[in-house]
Order: C-alpha cells, then structure tokens, then sequence
C-alpha cells in the first residue's frame, strides 16, 4: 500500500512539476518579450516566476527521490561487495534521509508559520506561500523514502 501511495504521489508530483516548468517557460518568455519588444514589465515579473520555480524544484525532487535519480556518488557497491551489507547501508541511509527531511520540512513549516502574514508586494500573496514548498515536498518525499525503506529487499545472490 505505501509502494502504492508513493508511486501515486510522485505520479502527481511529476505532472505538477511539468507543468509548473511549462508555465515557468511561458513566463519567462512573456515577460522578456514585454520588457525588450513592448518596453514595458509586467509588475509580477520577479515574484510569479519565482514562485513557480521554488514549487517546481522542491516538487520535483519527489520524483527524483521515488526514481532514485539524484545525483550520487555510487562508490560503496565498489568497496563493499556483500549484498547483505549493501542493503543494510541502503535502510540506514533511508532512515537518514528520512530524518533530515522532517527536520527540514519542520524548519521551512516554521519559516512558512512565520512569513504567512506578511504579503509578497506584487501578487498580494503571502509570503508564507513560497516557503510552504519545502515543508509540502518533504512530507511527500519522507512518504517515498518510507516506501523504499519498507520495500523487500532485493534476492541474495550467493
């Protein structure tokens, strides 16, 4: 079911990420058009893009935790040769994961907490809005991390 879940949300998480880096391109796009053909900006020329762009790469690295595709250096599987032990470094290392994306995600809730009265001056949107990216992506990455950690390990070759 956690596997399930995982797969579900990082499903949603790489729609969201598309899409948000399609209207990030739209964005850009728009607002270099206004500024160099038209020689006008759009008031929203910082913030919007900004916005979308902290929400697109917080909420990508969700998939990129569920397809295990951060970059890593990979060198332990040439200095350990067991599997066994392999594996065990693979659940401490999730747990580690898991561990330091509460602490982050409890540490940018509290930063959300303390910016959500203040307005960004542009959008009229709270600031509070922007932050809330990280702790909303590692929920949903410890969610992954928690699947990896709990999913059978791989046979034993021997």
């Amino acid at each position: 079911m956690l596997i399930r879940l995982s797969a579900i949300l990082s499903g949603i998480s790489k729609a969201f990420a598309a899409l948000a880096v399609a209207l990030l391109a739209i964005l850009i796009t728009y607002v270099v058009f206004s500024r160099f053909v038209t020689h006008t900006t759009p008031h929203w020329a910082e913030e919007l893009p900004r916005l979308v762009l902290v929400w697109s790469a917080f909420i990508g690295g969700v998939v990129c935790s569920f397809e295990r595709s951060h970059l890593m250096a990979g060198l332990l599987p040439f200095v350990v040769r067991n599997p066994r032990v392999l594996n065990a470094f693979e659940r401490v290392n999730q747990v580690l994961i898991i561990v330091g994306l509460a602490a982050l995600g409890y540490a940018g809730w509290q930063l959300a907490e303390l910016t959500m009265d203040q307005t960004l001056p542009a959008l009229d949107v709270s600031a509070g809005t922007v932050y809330l990216a990280l702790p909303f992506a590692c929920a949903i990455t410890v969610v992954v991390h928690l699947a990896q950690l709990f999913s059978p390990a791989p046979a034993v070759k021997e």
